[in-house]
């Protein structure tokens, strides 16, 4: 028996660099509570996170999941079984495994809607590329980069990813994240209660040096489509009917700027007050909201879209 979210779109919640599942509970919640279904997969794990049958018994033997509902019609589909077991192989292996993802639960429940926060939001953003006829009821990107500029940008992501994870190996977890805490991306977390920012740090410092490394070399921004590329899938995508919607903190100034050249390319963008680069922390009832403009049957369209994020978006701070 289905629970209160029957007939419902359900939500899948990909998180960011050294981050676990447990870090989309608030969001989860509250879309739990209005009837939703949400499902928050381990990125640096393959099995066991969904409490669903595994991936790889749906697609082991297919051909990107040939006789998995929602996949017909997919011209860059693939056989994905292999890279399932290995997403830290690379960046297309993530997304091959997130497709899945998609398609598992579009067979065993509805088409999701997917949201993904920084590096998890760049994976989902990645996948549609890559995947640009998945089964989804929508996409919301928080705080993803969409790709390099252009080669020189991506040459530069390039060095700066391969640094990051020569200081993880060289220095080990506890003293990397002393100093990724202070990146200016983070600031505005410092304002948060003693209590949310002490299970930051835990779950910042919870993994193994070796899969956060691999993570950088394999699933950096360097390794994505260049963003003009990225905003036409994304585009495409608006234009048949599934909602797109890229979010951002107002106080977070780099993402800020990426929602600003989204919403110059015509896609619907969403800021949300007195949040930084992680608002669904930060802000997580104002997010929620968001998430649920999206959800909602009766948005079809960037205009109603952008009605519908208004009218649900409230201006709460951490925990309320």
């Amino acid at each position: 028996m289905r629970s209160a979210g029957e007939g419902m779109a359900p939500c899948i919640l990909l998180h960011g660099f050294a981050q676990t599942p447990v870090s989309w509970d608030a969001v989860a919640q509250r879309l739990q509570a209005a009837g939703h279904r949400t499902y928050a997969p381990d990125l640096y794990e393959c099995k066991g996170d969904l409490k669903l049958p595994s991936v790889e018994e749906v697609l082991e033997g297919t051909e990107a999941g040939e006789g998995v509902e929602g996949v017909e019609g997919d011209a860059n589909a693939k056989n994905v079984s292999g890279a399932v077991r290995d997403p830290l192989t690379s960046l297309d292996a993530a997304c091959d495994r997130v497709a899945g993802i998609v398609r598992l639960v579009a067979q065993v429940d509805a088409a999701p809607v997917l949201v993904g926060y920084s590096m998890g939001g760049r994976i989902a953003a990645e996948t549609v590329v890559h995947y640009p006829n998945l089964p989804l009821a929508g996409l919301v990107l928080e705080s993803a980069g969409l790709g390099p500029a252009d080669e020189a940008a991506r040459a530069a992501l390039a060095e700066r990813n391969g640094a990051w994870a020569q200081r993880l190996r060289d220095e080990g977890v506890a003293a990397f994240m002393d100093w990724w805490e202070t990146l200016p991306l983070f600031a505005s977390q410092r304002a948060l209660p003693a209590e949310a920012r002490a299970a930051i740090r835990a779950e910042r410092t919870f993994r193994d040096a070796e899969p956060l490394t691999r993570s950088l070399e394999a699933w950096g921004a360097h390794h994505q489509a260049a963003e003009a590329v990225t905003l036409g899938v994304l585009a495409d995508l608006a234009n048949r009917g599934v909602p797109v919607l890229y979010v951002a903190g107002v106080l977070d100034e780099k993402y800020s700027a990426v929602a600003a050249r989204v919403r110059a390319a015509g896609l619907p963008t969403a800021l949300v007050p007195d949040a930084g680069h992680n608002a669904h922390l930060e802000a997580s009832s104002n997010f929620a909201g968001i998430v649920e403009g999206v959800l909602a049957e009766d948005v079809l369209d960037g205009d109603a879209l952008a009605r519908n994020v208004a009218s649900k978006s409230r201006k709460i701070g951490y925990g309320a």
